[in-house]
């Protein structure tokens, strides 16, 4: 999908499908109740996308996360039924022409599009062209996984943009019209892209807020390893986002979504 944000071409794009369990998707929101919203299968997972965001911004392309990747091995394309996609099919311009990639994280389903193997079978970055950009925090738990963290940090989408890659310290203008906002919560270093041009607003929410049917508050994944902040974090924005009319793009709706919230009777919601 196409959009304009001020002077800013956006395009909202799939980078290809997965599925996770449905339960840790929604936390401490019972399956009585997520499953009216989405149903599960029988091994109890539930069908996502992972989208990605791409903006024009005079010389700049900008790719926003980089979606789940083709290196998969068939076991873990079945466990996590991958089917990877490429964003740019059709379209005028490709992974060439990237000039920044920006991760909100380094998970495996925002960062697997960061490397490809080239002729030689060896890593490289996909986009050969760009800088990419992360929090330093998030570099570091990247690089320097735990037990429960290491099967979502996997280290061949992240170590091989090393020489591409600039380290942020909290919420930074990356060109002018588009920042990042540290929000913690998912991980230590989570990030969110916030555009603004010509009086109009919009924001990549990451998993922050994975997909539309986690508008509500409480609904919070369970791979989040600071749900609190989170929750805060939503509590923080959410105004913000009514305030200036934002258009919010989501990650991992099965196909791209896009919307703007409202508060009816007390609740958010999406329109």
């Amino acid at each position: 999908m196409k959009y304009r944000i001020g002077n800013f071409e956006v395009y909202h794009l799939s980078a290809g499908t997965f599925a996770l369990d449905g339960g840790a998707m929604f936390g401490v929101v019972p399956k009585v109740l997520w499953s009216k919203l989405i149903p599960s299968d029988e091994l109890n997972r539930i069908p996502m996308g992972t989208n990605v965001l791409v903006i024009k911004a005079g010389k700049d392309l900008i790719l926003v996360d980089t979606g789940i990747g083709n290196k998969w091995s068939d076991k873990l394309k079945k466990i996590y039924d991958i089917n990877p996609k490429n964003a740019f099919e059709g379209l005028d311009f490709g992974p060439e022409d990237i000039t920044k990639v920006i991760l909100t994280h380094m998970h495996f389903d925002h960062a697997g599009g960061s490397t490809v193997y080239n002729q030689y079978m060896e890593l490289v970055p996909a986009f050969p062209n760009a800088t990419y950009y992360v929090q330093e925090i998030e570099w570091k738990w990247a690089t320097r996984p735990n037990e429960r963290t290491k099967a979502s940090y996997l280290q061949e989408n992240i170590l091989p943009i090393r020489e591409q890659l600039e380290l942020l310290d909290g919420d930074t203008e990356i060109v002018k019209g588009i920042r990042v906002v540290r929000t913690g919560g998912h991980t230590a270093g989570h990030e969110i892209v916030v555009i603004e041009s010509n009086g109009e607003y919009g924001a990549f929410l990451g998993d922050l807020v994975p997909m539309s049917l986690h508008v509500p508050l409480p609904y919070i994944m369970a791979y989040d390893n600071f749900p609190i902040d989170t929750l805060e974090k939503k509590k923080e924005l959410y105004p913000e986002f009514i305030k200036n009319d934002y258009l919010l793009f989501f990650e991992h709706d099965r196909e791209p979504v896009a919307g703007k919230l409202e508060l009816q009777d007390g609740k958010y919601r999406l329109v």
